[in-house]
């Protein structure tokens, strides 16, 4: 071969190398490594050549291998210094700053390295290389390659083992190898390599240009499968996007189904009506919600045909003000009006019309939004409340009128009494001053049915027989009821059993009474019967009835029916309810059957009610019977007392902040055969009963400042355990006796607290009507002194009186 004259300076330094390198270079480095038969580092060891190629001599051009194609002489290469010992890696040569593609170079040779190096940078892949097998199979556990060109030949772990261990990782196993091999060429290793999993087997030397053809195939494919990947991935995520969107959709559609679906039947059940209306006089209705019939008695499309019909509909007093108030809505935005609005059936209900103003994106009015509220009941309510408030007040008037007037009545009546034994010679004026005393007793019984109206009065039972109640009242009922209504009133059973005596209250049996007359009138405007009886039943089993349970046994009937026009099925189921009335406004209030029902009830008693509309109704109250016959009720009020209710000597202390009403009071007592004290109050009473000893308290309850009669009794009783107390009162339920925690605090030890003890002694004491008659009060004293127990000394508080409550 011809030497070549135009080698650079720097190759005469050169050493020859016995072998050449076994991957020839391209033509680009030729140049560079053309000639070179090894390299001299700088620290002067020789790097050893490549054990794979034929030997050369010194200054001659390397021979081309049989296997290299014409123009692609075979090139020696020199590995840099250093290579043999250190980690072969691309880090001495930058890569680009994003390689997409990798390629894994396995080779126990730095100069097969650096030379597949220098084939394959150009391809724009990164290059990872590795001198063993183990090394090659930790780059695979960091990183995944396109293409994996690995030496068969090599210490330790050779290439066959290396590609069967990459095969068996499941990450891996589908990169593509290719055999680089110098040594092991016969058919035997070339199956191997294929068995092992290899996609090529090359021979080396290597022609640069194949084997940067071949990588550049399989980097082509795995970019191209990279790329089908990701549009598959971009496709996938478009299609899970949609997916996710399309039921978020769904799930939108079904909360807002299902909160229309809500809206709509919580708006089907309230009273009220959403539109919207155009701005053209009369506002004419565009749309109407389902609920308008409901509402407003007719169906929407009549407000949306006929632009008239809303106003039409108005009450005739409220039109003007509706619609002058409407048109206003243009100045202020929105407006609120109530009105009555008449509907077809001829109901009146009153409505709560509230709409605002909507403008376009341009500020311009467009139409009315609003809503029509149901506001009748709430109006009753109020009208109700406000009546009733009306009637407490007028009630609380009534009772303090009541008390000062029989206040008055007790002087007038006690003096009359006073008087009229002394005008025994002048029967004239005998006649006269009973004529005034009946007249006063009458006002007493004026002044007690002003209380049972403001329901002042307590419930007192007593024994009453319902037949002579009912026949002492015809004449009053019949007033009442007026010329065009017959009364019929059947006082006996039919069966001819004397009829039993009844345990309630005189006075609210009379009311009661008095209520139903009165309804029968209103339900007979153009006359009737009236027919009242009274008989015996007895309940074999418990009765429930209105809300009222009583217990099997004896009870008295009192019954009232009337012609009149009766009352429908749902007036019926609503009979009893407070404030609930069918009269006009004005002529009822609503409480009439419900006292009638609250009296019966805390009688103990049970109430039926029977009514068809056109045919009448009839009113049955069943009342308990009384352990007294009627024959050994209360005494009547007769003038005079016999010796056996005459006082025996005992001291009566008289209190009472009226000094007329207490003068009078002392006079009756002392008559009696009394020795009498009197006080003007608590403070001068308590006085007296500290100073000598008295058998009876006969105090007024309600005094003014200072403590009041039941206070004054309590802490008398405190003081003085066998004091007896009577009380008297105008107002005839005055104040509640005092309970457990009235002046004594609730003892720990389990006994009996004193303050309970001395208040269920004071609620056994009489309660004396102001004005009563002398006999009455006879009577009442000698039950005091006679019937009620002393306290035991173990029930009075050893620590002596205790702190009293002050009454206002």
């Amino acid at each position: 071969m011809t030497r070549r004259t135009s080698r650079p300076a720097r190759a005469a330094r050169r050493v020859p190398f016995s072998q050449p390198p076994a991957f020839p270079v391209p033509a680009a480095r030729r140049s560079r490594l053309l000639g070179t038969t090894s390299f001299q580092p700088p620290d002067g060891d020789t790097v050893r050549p490549a054990l794979c190629a034929p030997a050369m001599a010194p200054d001659a051009t390397p021979p081309l291998p049989a296997a290299a194609p014409a123009g692609g002489p075979v090139l020696q290469a020199a590995a840099p210094a250093g290579w043999e010992s250190g980690i072969m890696t691309t880090d001495s040569y930058p890569q680009p700053d994003k390689c997409d593609v990798a390629i894994l170079v396995v080779d126990d040779d730095p100069r097969n390295l650096f030379a597949v190096r220098e084939t394959l940078e150009d391809l724009g892949a990164q290059l990872v290389l590795a001198k063993s097998g183990e090394e090659a199979l930790k780059h695979l556990l960091r990183q995944d390659f396109a293409l994996i060109l690995l030496d068969v030949h090599m210490p330790g772990m050779d290439g066959y083992e290396t590609a069967e261990l990459i095969r068996l990782r499941e990450k891996s196993r589908h990169i593509p190898i290719i055999f680089l091999t110098a040594i092991n060429k016969d058919e035997t290793h070339i199956f191997r390599g294929y068995a092992s999993g290899a996609v090529d087997y090359m021979f080396k030397p290597v022609d640069p240009q194949i084997l940067k053809c071949k990588v550049s195939v399989f980097v082509d494919l795995y970019r191209k499968t990279e790329e089908v990947k990701r549009e598959v991935e971009a496709k996938q995520r478009l299609l899970d996007e949609n997916e996710r969107v399309r039921r978020e959709m769904r799930q939108a559609e079904q909360a807002l189904r299902r909160s229309e679906e809500r809206q709509a039947l919580i708006l089907g059940q309230l009273p009220i009506v959403l539109y919207t209306a155009d701005l053209t006089p009369g506002i004419p209705f565009r749309y109407l919600s389902d609920t308008t019939e409901t509402v407003l008695g007719c169906p929407a499309a009549r407000f949306t045909e006929d632009p008239h019909f809303w106003e039409s509909g108005l009450h005739p007093d409220d039109r003007g003000r509706v619609l002058r108030q409407l048109e206003s809505i243009h100045e202020t935005g929105l407006t609120t009006v109530e009105y009555r609005w008449r509907r077809p059936d001829g109901g009146e209900r009153h409505l709560l019309d509230q709409a605002v103003l909507v403008r376009d994106e341009e500020g311009v009015p467009t139409e009315l939004f609003g809503t029509i509220l149901d506001v009748t009941e709430t109006r009753q309510a109020q009208h109700q409340l406000a009546h009733a408030q009306k009637m407490e007040m007028v009630g609380q008037l009534t009772g303090g009128i009541a008390h000062d007037f029989n206040n008055m009545l007790m002087v007038v009546i006690g003096s009359l009494e006073r008087l009229v034994p002394g005008l025994a010679d002048d029967p004239k004026a005998a006649r006269r001053a009973e004529m005034a005393l009946q007249a006063a007793l009458r006002c007493s019984d004026m002044t007690r049915r002003l209380l049972t109206f403001a329901r002042r009065q307590q419930l007192h039972p007593e024994p009453v027989d319902l037949g002579a109640l009912v026949a002492g009242m015809g004449e009053l009922m019949e007033r009442t009821l007026g010329g065009g209504v017959a009364i019929a009133i059947e006082a006996q059973p039919a069966d001819g059993e004397p009829l039993w005596t009844a345990a309630v209250d005189r006075s609210q049996a009379e009311s009661a009474l008095l209520n139903l007359v009165i309804n029968a009138r209103d339900a007979m405007p153009g006359g009737g019967t009236l027919r009242i009886r009274t008989g015996n039943t007895r309940f074999a089993e418990p009765v429930t009835a209105h809300g009222m349970s009583v217990p099997a046994g004896d009870y008295i009937l009192l019954s009232v029916s009337d012609s009149g026009c009766g009352m429908a099925p749902e007036v019926l189921d609503r009979a009893f309810e407070p404030f609930f009335t069918t009269k006009e406004a004005g002529k009822g209030t609503g409480l009439g059957l419900a006292m009638i029902h609250g009296f019966v009830k805390q009688s103990g008693g049970a109430i039926g009610i029977d009514s068809t509309p056109g045919s009448g109704t009839t009113f049955r109250l069943y009342l308990p019977r009384a352990a007294m016959d009627a024959a050994h009720g209360p005494a009547s009020d007769e003038d005079g007392t016999d010796e056996a209710l005459a006082g025996r000597g005992e001291t009566v202390l008289v209190v009472d902040d009226d000094a007329d009403v207490r003068a009078v009071a002392v006079q009756a007592v002392g008559a009696l055969g009394y020795r009498v004290l009197e006080a003007d109050g608590a403070a001068a009473a308590l006085a007296l009963l500290d100073r000598q000893p008295v058998d009876l308290l006969f105090t007024d309850i309600v005094m003014p400042g200072g403590l009041n009669g039941r206070e004054l009794a309590l802490e008398g009783l405190r003081r003085h355990p066998s004091l007896r107390v009577l009380f008297a009162s105008g107002y005839a339920n005055g104040t509640s006796a005092p309970g457990p925690e009235a002046g004594a605090s609730t003892a720990t030890d389990g006994s009996a607290d004193p303050g309970a003890v001395l208040g269920a002694v004071l609620s056994r004491a009489e309660t004396l009507a102001k004005p009563y008659r002398d006999g009455v009060l006879a009577r009442a004293l000698r039950h005091a002194l006679d019937v009620q127990s002393p306290l035991v000394p173990s029930d009075v508080p050893a620590d002596g009186p205790a702190e009293v409550v002050r009454g206002r």
